[in-house]
């Protein structure tokens, strides 16, 4: 069980991180690794750090179906909650927090620049530029409490779809598909085209932002936690992924991304649908 921490504690560590007033910043986080707070006092603690000029930002991600279970799905509106965590939907939950209209993809932010990071963000835009906008205003990225259980900056899959690297991959929509209501109010489906590579290969890039000197470290409460300026991490991401594309592809042999969504990497779905076809046999009966 996590133990009790102050919200002064939270704070104090996010400044020491090196989030200052005036900041941009979006992050990912495990709040539970941070430690048990009340409801909401990790947000306020980030706007309180941020202040009011300042601006956060969160990934607030849905998940599409299997395209045979669409009809079936609820559609996407600005209400539906994220899978991505505690944390994106408790910065949902704030009254002033704006999210954009990207079905699977969307932002939610607070702040002054909340506007300009999620408006224009829609079924028919590429998944990441609110990140391009967030590398604009020279924001920052923090991952607090997930910096091994979901690694990575988000700019790499800004840096990827920039690269043109999506042909390396079978089109998303072939295996998920999502509903939205448009803007008059009518129900529409949305095939995505420009996923989002396996994050779980992006660890291989901390070597490489602790080479050139753009990662910070420290504790927020009980979790370990980095920050980096966006713009470093995206340059240094898109010329890693430009020498080698397939730099993100991960170790594990259970990967669906890596193994069958991949087009260079085919080769390696028998393989794949044999040891899922394996697990499956060896599983016990239930009684």
């Amino acid at each position: 069980m996590s133990e009790s921490i102050t919200i002064q504690r939270v704070v104090d560590d996010l400044r020491a991180l090196g989030i200052q007033p005036g900041d941009t910043l979006m992050l990912r986080a495990t709040l539970s690794a941070v430690g048990k707070l009340r409801r909401g006092a990790f947000v306020e603690a980030l706007l309180d750090v941020v202040g009011q000029q300042g601006t956060v930002m969160g990934l607030a991600f849905t998940s599409g179906v299997l395209p045979w279970k669409l009809q079936h799905s609820e559609p996407f509106t600005r209400q539906t909650p994220s899978y991505a965590g505690a944390l994106p939907n408790a910065l949902l939950a704030h009254p002033q927090a704006l999210r954009s209209a990207h079905p699977q993809t969307s932002f939610v932010a607070i702040g002054p620049h909340a506007e300009l990071l999620t408006e224009g963000h829609g079924p028919h835009d590429g998944a990441y530029e609110p990140v391009r906008r967030l590398i604009a205003l020279g924001g920052k990225m923090a991952l607090i409490g997930c910096v091994s259980s979901s690694p990575g900056f988000t700019t790499a899959h800004l840096a990827e779809a920039d690269l043109n690297l999506q042909w390396r991959m079978l089109p998303p929509w072939l295996f998920s598909q999502s509903r939205y209501v448009d803007e008059n109010g009518k129900v529409q489906v949305f095939k995505r085209r420009d996923g989002g590579f396996c994050s779980n290969s992006y660890w291989k890039f901390y070597a490489d932002y602790v080479r050139h000197g753009v990662l910070r470290s420290g504790f927020v409460g009980h979790a370990y936690s980095v920050l980096a300026p966006a713009a470093a991490c995206y340059g240094i991401e898109k010329e890693i992924l430009r020498s080698n594309p397939r730099f993100n592809v991960c170790d594990s042999p259970d990967c669906f991304m890596c193994n069958v969504q991949r087009v260079d990497r085919l080769h390696h779905a028998p393989y794949f649908l044999l040891r899922r076809l394996t697990k499956r046999w060896r599983k016990p009966p239930t009684v």
